[in-house]
């Protein structure tokens, strides 16, 4: 189910694994929320993108796939 993110009610619990949006923008991206600071996190190729949850329209929880 996607959430829209209107206000910190609206936020996942710490150390999720999920697919956000970031406003204005089309893709979803995978990634986690950073326990610490409570962040969208994003990596890529190395890279390490985080980003500030105003930042961010809608996300929709991920479970992992076990083996």
């Amino acid at each position: 189910m996607k959430i829209k993110i209107l206000g910190k009610k609206d936020l996942p619990p710490s150390n999720s694994t999920l697919k956000f949006r970031i406003k204005n923008t089309t893709n979803w991206r995978v990634g986690f929320t950073d326990g610490e600071t409570g962040d969208f996190v994003q990596e890529v190729g190395g890279i390490t993108y985080s980003y500030s949850w105003n930042q961010i329209e809608e996300y929709y929880l991920t479970t992992p796939v076990l083996p």
